[in-house]
């Protein structure tokens, strides 16, 4: 074995020491070693994604799913370049990827040597770190650096880039995968801050999107001694929780109704609602307190007075301090009660509409089960209609950028822990990663996707550009395409649902991709929306 091959592969024996355990491939030439030394290792998990930018969300997916590191492997020239969406996503979500991009030698570099470009800090500032492995360097340090750095709070993406010289074929006889081992080991704790000064009886707890949260029963604990109401973002998963300090319908009725927040304590991102900032921004003279385990600032509003670094859970538990004043609370939950008591009518409803889907999918879905569910319309879809209490699924996004791309590749990598997986999307999301679901045909993974297709951008109905010149080309972009045909080309179950009856019968998270699309009308969506959201007209009236 040659000495390149030889440090490729101390690489790969130290990635399965540290804990890594599925690696991603893109196939090419120039990373021919670093697959077939994975490969020949034996035990991880390997998956073969011929499209980077689809590998990428994929890797992302299984690294959320399984709340761990994951490695992808590509080759030389624009290859890594692919990656680039899902790199920022991980790194405004905090999910640990490593990314190991095989690259030209030094003298093939700046020459116009065919697949060759300048793969030096590809990611720029959006990867923890970048560092370059070449022949005699310390293979096993550099994975160890890779490890800590990705894995560290605020958890994130790294690149490794690995020039590679002929011959690339290693000579796998002749493997010694256990060369230079010595004794290291990642161990990361998060830092633990106890006690906090509220100077205020009446907090408002915020939950936004936190896909790797522990600390949701003792949230609730926490708001029982409070007396405090917690905004429920769906992300949050508190909403598996039927609890009555769990809020769920604040989107809608925060348009009108009279509240204020003296304390405000922010768990996880900004929740996804924009009224809910809206109300935030009016709350000037509330004391805001972000707990995050990394000192990054979470708050749009740039209204943030404390920043605690503290593992959460530890801190919430180390707060003794207990009201027994719930005048402030049953403040909210009179608004909740009321705005949830007409959200609920839309169990009622007759014509094609997305809030009923939602509310039918709660009630489909396995106690087991995951959900992504799409940027755009949907997920706000999902924060109107998704009841607390009704479903213990667990709910996934990627609410880091916030982007439409990428979505059946991550719903895919989710589904490979092996629990039943759901993808909740819309047309325009579905149509930016078509080619994720080939990694689906070609690995025999398990999805069930939703897909509301109102053919457009339905979010652009409730934004101010509606009515302008020219709006329905350039921001509605209808497409009328038959997604049906993706059932020749990938070989998936299709069906076009019917009615509300129809999807409870053909829904199922059984084994390969079952896609059932729901036809919707985007103008009479928008209507039914407002309605059901609207706040009742005497609902001011009676406090």
């Amino acid at each position: 074995m040659t000495s390149q091959h030889q440090y490729l592969a101390e690489l790969v024996d130290e990635f399965y020491q540290l804990g890594i355990r599925e690696v991603v491939f893109s196939p090419g030439s120039r990373s021919t070693a670093l697959a077939l030394l994975f490969e020949h290792y034996g035990k991880f998990k390997t998956f073969v994604n011929l499209d980077e930018r689809s590998a990428g969300f994929f890797g992302l997916g299984i690294s959320k799913g399984q709340q761990r590191p994951v490695v992808l492997v590509c080759t030389s020239g624009s290859a890594g370049a692919h990656y680039f969406p899902a790199v920022v996503e991980a790194a405004a979500s905090r999910v640990p990827l490593i990314i190991l991009t095989a690259d030209r030698p030094a003298q093939l570099q700046f020459v116009g040597a065919p697949q060759t470009m300048d793969q030096t800090r590809l990611f720029g500032h959006f990867v923890k770190h970048f560092e370059e492995l070449t022949a005699g360097g310390a293979a096993r340090k550099v994975a160890q650096k890779a490890m800590l750095m990705a894995s560290d709070q605020p958890a994130g993406p790294m690149q490794i880039n690995i020039p590679l010289d002929e011959p690339l074929l290693p000579d796998l006889s002749s493997v010694r995968f256990g060369t230079g081992r010595g004794d290291f080991a990642v161990q990361l704790g998060k830092p633990v801050v106890n006690g906090l000064n509220l100077k205020s009886k009446k907090v408002l707890i915020l939950a936004g999107p936190d896909y790797s949260s522990d600390y949701q029963k003792a949230l609730i604990q926490l708001a029982e001694r409070l007396k405090a109401p917690i905004l429920a973002d769906p992300l949050s998963n508190l909403r598996a929780f039927d609890s009555s300090l769990v809020l769920d319908a604040y989107d809608a009725f925060l348009a009108k109704a009279e509240l204020t927040a003296q304390t405000i304590l922010l768990f996880g991102q900004i929740p996804v609602s924009k009224r809910l900032q809206a109300f935030l921004s009016r709350q000037q003279e509330a004391e805001f307190i972000q707990i995050d385990p990394a000192a990054n600032y979470r708050n749009p509003l740039l209204t943030t007075t404390q920043l605690v670094k503290s593992d959460p859970r530890a801190l919430i538990e180390s707060l003794q301090f207990v009201n027994s004043d719930r005048t402030y609370l049953e403040r909210w939950q009179f608004y909740q009660k009321a705005m949830r008591a007409q959200l609920d009518q839309v169990n009622n409803e007759k014509a094609p509409f997305e809030g009923r889907y939602v509310r039918l999918l709660q009630k489909l879905l396995p106690e087991n089960a995951q959900l992504l569910v799409a940027n755009s319309m949907p997920i706000r879809d999902v924060d109107y209609f998704w009841k607390a209490g009704v479903s213990q699924a667990k709910l996934y996004g990627n609410r880091g950028v916030n982007g439409i791309d990428g979505t059946e590749s991550t719903a895919l990598g989710l589904s490979t822990n092996g629990k039943p997986t759901v993808l909740l999307t819309g047309d325009l999301s579905m149509l930016h990663d078509l080619n994720g679901l080939i990694v689906g045909k070609t690995e025999e993974l398990s999805l069930t996707i939703v897909l509301f297709n109102n053919d457009g951008g339905g979010i652009f109905e409730y934004l101010p550009q509606k009515g302008q010149p020219g709006f329905e080309r350039l921001f509605s972009t209808p497409h009328d395409l038959d997604f049906g045909g993706l059932a020749q080309l990938l070989g998936l179950d299709y069906h076009l649902i019917k009615d509300y009856s129809d999807f409870a019968e053909y829904f199922t998270t059984a084994s390969g991709i079952h896609l059932l699309e729901i036809r919707t009308d985007r103008a009479r969506s928008t209507e039914l929306h407002r309605r059901y959201t609207d706040v009742p007209v005497d609902l001011l009236t009676r406090l």
